[in-house]
């Protein structure tokens, strides 16, 4: 699924509500040899200070006419991603019909993995 502009600057909007901390959001509008189409990442630097510091993606994507969102750390998810060159998905979403609908379904993947770190 390709994006308009104007679906492009609404669904960039919707991500950096939902995703405050994120930043240095970038796309890709094509379907090519990397994406089956849309797809809209940003960035969280656990360290910015640190030149080495972690970095964790969101990446919201498309696919035929449902929305996908995934966390990844080292880079964005796309058609080649693989932890032999340095980036691992961490949690990704099944197909949804409407990006809040991905965007609702991360969050609550993520709340459960955080959980699992709390110590309450």
């Amino acid at each position: 699924m390709l994006l308009t502009e104007l679906e492009i600057q609404q669904v960039l909007e919707q991500a950096k509500v939902a995703f405050p901390n994120f930043t240095d959001w970038e796309y890709n509008n094509e379907i090519n040899q990397e994406y089956f189409g849309f797809s809209l990442w940003g960035q969280f630097v656990l360290d910015p200070e640190e030149l080495m510091s972690r970095r964790f993606f969101i990446t919201l994507d498309t696919y035929k006419e449902q929305w996908r969102s995934h966390l990844t750390i080292g880079q964005p998810s796309y058609l080649w991603s693989s932890a032999d060159v340095g980036d691992a998905h961490l949690l990704s979403t099944g197909d949804h019909a409407s990006l809040d609908d991905a965007i609702t379904a991360l969050k609550e993947e993520m709340l459960l993995l955080f959980k699992a770190f709390s110590v309450a």
